[in-house]
């Protein structure tokens, strides 16, 4: 790291479907980045317009930047796509010496010391196995917040520690979306931590109801049914969606459309993509958090980084329980 002098090597992997409109501010917040990655790997998951022309125009420049292709499967959802491609990308480096991988959405714009923050944290903590900032919609000439949870670390910006993405088996397929609050309790399951820091502030350039899932009622609609494929307690659930009612907008009707959601695929009863024992975690993280007050228990947390102590940790092992 250039702060504290650790050498920290990341790769990023993008996944863009039809981001010609906003990709160009993403690689120049990357470009700007006071830590650059080893290797960017762009995947253009089937593209209509111009991402192509856009990323490979940056890819002449900088020999670090890489364009890719895939071409998109048919009957595939948005959700599960974007998920493949960020495995397609993942070949491309698999024989850097990288320590860390970031996943990076290609509508996002990093502040400039993003990459350096968040690898200092995860070098100050050998346990934190994901970590990420947050960010704000831009919405107009404005920016509007976005609710998070700080165990849970948004997939637009996250990164991982490349040992505790190899423990989970990376990101589940999810035909309704969700993968990366699924990776985040499948790392915590693995006993790792996961976290979501923030005061680091990224700007998401096309917010929820812009691009390809439409309105906000609709979108706060299939949230919901998504929450039922990732097994969220109907407890946990209730609770949450009273919460975002009064947060989240449209008030009132978007947490009701979220219950509505997840109540109509609990009826209809799918079968879902996760193993039984995640299932049963996740449940009983839920109701822990539903009788404890959301109360975030110390262990959870991830430690306060120094310079002293990112450079007495960097020299231990890594891994949950200092590698056991």
């Amino acid at each position: 790291m250039q702060k504290y002098g650790i050498k920290s090597p990341y790769a990023i992997v993008t996944p863009a479907y039809n981001e010609a409109r906003f990709i160009a501010a993403t690689i120049e917040s990357v470009l700007a980045q006071t830590v650059r990655p080893l290797l960017w790997m762009i995947v253009d998951d089937g593209s209509t317009d111009d991402t192509a022309g856009v990323v490979q125009r940056y890819a002449k420049e900088h020999p670090w930047i890489q364009y890719v292709r895939r071409a998109k499967q048919p009957g595939q959802s948005y959700y599960a796509s974007n998920v493949c491609a960020i495995e397609a990308g993942l070949p491309h480096i698999g024989k850097l010496d990288y320590d860390y991988l970031a996943i990076l959405d290609a509508d996002i714009s990093l502040p400039p010391d993003y990459y350096e923050t968040v690898l200092t944290r995860m070098a100050g903590d050998n346990q934190l196995g994901i970590a990420s900032g947050v960010y704000v919609d831009r919405v107009g000439q404005g920016l509007r917040k976005v609710l998070n949870d700080r165990r849970s670390t948004p997939k637009a910006l996250m990164v991982f520690r490349r040992a505790c993405y190899d423990a989970i088996g990376g990101f589940v397929p999810l035909k309704y979306g969700g993968e990366d609050t699924c990776a985040c309790f499948a790392a915590r399951m693995k006993g790792w931590k996961t976290w979501s820091f923030p005061n680091l502030v990224a700007v998401h350039n096309k917010p929820v109801g812009t691009g390809h899932a439409g309105n906000l009622v609709t979108i706060r609609f299939r949230q919901g049914w998504g929450e039922y494929f990732l097994a969220s307690h109907p407890l946990f659930m209730l609770a949450k969606c009273l919460r975002r009612c009064l947060k989240e907008p449209p008030f009132v009707v978007g947490g009701l459309a979220r219950l509505t959601g997840y109540v109509g695929a609990w009826l209809n009863r799918q079968q879902r993509q996760m193993p039984a024992d995640l299932v049963s975690f996740i449940q009983k993280e839920q109701l822990a958090r539903v009788f404890k007050g959301n109360h975030i228990p110390d262990a959870f947390r991830p430690v306060e980084t120094t310079p002293a102590s990112v450079a007495t940790v960097a020299a231990e092992p890594v891994g949950p329980g200092r590698g056991d």
